[in-house]
């Protein structure tokens, strides 16, 4: 009997044991910065000579290390503030309270506030100090890039801080925001997707009369695009300047971003080379929506590389990739050429005579270069009455070329006209004129 007794009571002591420890583990815990939580001051303001409450007071607390906490009162003057945990024991905030045309009524006692504490302030009283004027605030936030009504933005007076959301910019313009203490005030508008707009020194002069802020033009967030030309042809790399390309960014036919920064092509090997080059487009606004990739290039027509790309709004920011063109599937501007070569006049009476540098039935061969290089097989004409043409069909245009001309039999007689550049332009043959003159 005795060693059951024995038993059963260690396993009572046992228990016992085990709960006093865990209260005390928790009771640490819960004390402690596992257990740390955040405090509540509630609150009430009167008016001292009508005990009836006052909305819209501005309540400030100010924390131990310089915390701030704010808010303002409901229309039964009540407020409450929540407050940061105390790090040792019950921490101490003072409370401050303003409204224009009011002051308070004698010393305003500070609060203490316990770990996770709901503390009552005492009542708080308010005296006018004159009379009171309201006013009313107006204005029309728009798009700064497309013009278009904002919807859904706050707008926030600073001090005393207090906000107000809109659903649409017409209803900001129409009927505004009323009630306003009349001061000078500063208001932020904000809105999802656009940089926050600040009224500017010396801020708005609320009055009597509504205060029109006029067209608010908010600027949208930007993204960036960027996409390589790949495969351009070797004529385009070896004459390739940073300013060779342009694209752009269009949204509903108007150009909304341009390209900044054009990567460097590489240089040309051999004819026939081809390379690529990396562009980007900054500061496409996110409100456009969609919009088109196009580039102009020399000796091309304007080129669409995407036609509908998408600006989501839930990125407004960072770079939309592989936006590109590949100019193996795009042709150039070609335009044919006319090349007339003009001889000298025959001098028969000459000691001894002299005959024309393209006499008849000579055959002049005419190569077309750019580079240095063929660009197209050479052409042989026959000379004809001092003269002779010849036709290259499909040249480039838009970067300069040299023709050379040189007599089959007469190889000593040749010419060369260097930087000729064909226009884009232009339906019909283009002409060049070149003499061949004797040495």
């Amino acid at each position: 009997m005795e060693k059951k007794y024995n038993k059963r009571n260690s396993y009572r002591i046992f228990l016992v044991t085990m709960l006093a420890l865990a209260s005390f583990i928790f009771t640490g815990c819960e004390k402690g910065s596992l257990g740390a939580k955040n405090g509540t001051i509630l609150g009430v303001v009167l008016d001292y000579d009508k005990n009836t409450p006052i909305a819209d007071v501005w309540v400030v607390a100010q924390g131990p290390n310089h915390e701030a906490r704010e808010t303002t009162t409901n229309g039964d003057g009540k407020f409450s503030i929540t407050t940061d945990p105390p790090s040792n024991g019950p921490a101490q905030w003072n409370l401050k309270v303003e409204k224009y045309g009011w002051a308070a009524s004698g010393t305003i006692d500070a609060v203490w506030v316990g770990n996770g504490e709901t503390v009552n302030a005492p009542m708080i009283f308010m005296t006018k100090t004159g009379q009171t004027v309201k006013g009313t605030l107006k204005g029309y936030p728009v798009d700064a890039i497309t013009g278009s009504p904002l919807m859904d933005f706050t707008v926030t007076q600073i001090s005393p801080s207090r906000y107000k959301n809109f659903d649409t910019a017409e209803t900001f313009k129409e009927n505004g925001w009323s009630g306003l203490e009349s001061g000078d005030r500063f208001y932020r508008i904000t809105c999802d997707n656009y940089q926050t707009y600040i009224t500017p020194d010396p801020g708005i002069k609320i009055s009597n009369t509504p205060y029109d802020m006029g067209v608010i033009k908010m600027q949208p967030l930007t993204v960036s695009v960027q996409g390589t030309l790949r495969n351009l042809p070797g004529h385009v790399i070896t004459n390739w300047t940073a300013a060779s390309p342009v694209v752009w960014a269009e949204s509903a036919g108007k150009v909304v971003a341009t390209a900044s920064a054009i990567a460097q092509a590489p240089a040309a090997g051999t004819s026939g080379s081809i390379g690529n080059v990396i562009y980007t487009i900054p500061g496409i606004p996110v409100s456009v929506g969609n919009i088109a990739v196009k580039c102009k290039l020399r000796g091309y027509d304007i080129i669409t590389i995407n036609q509908a790309v998408s600006i989501p709004k839930q990125r407004p920011s960072g770079t939309i990739a592989g936006i590109d063109a590949n100019f193996e599937n795009i042709d150039p501007i070609r335009r044919d050429v006319r090349v007339i070569i003009t001889g000298t006049a025959p001098k028969p009476l000459a000691e001894p005579p002299e005959p024309s540098t393209v006499d008849t039935g000579e055959i002049i061969r005419v190569y077309l270069r750019q580079g240095g290089k063929d660009i197209v097989p050479y052409v042989d004409v026959a000379g004809s009455n001092y003269h002779a043409e010849a036709y290259f069909s499909g040249v480039i245009t838009g970067y300069a070329l040299e023709f050379y001309v040189i007599n089959t039999r007469r190889g000593y007689l040749h010419s060369e006209k260097a930087n000729v550049t064909i226009p884009e332009d232009g339906n019909t043959i283009y002409t060049i004129d070149i003499s061949l003159q004797g040495s």
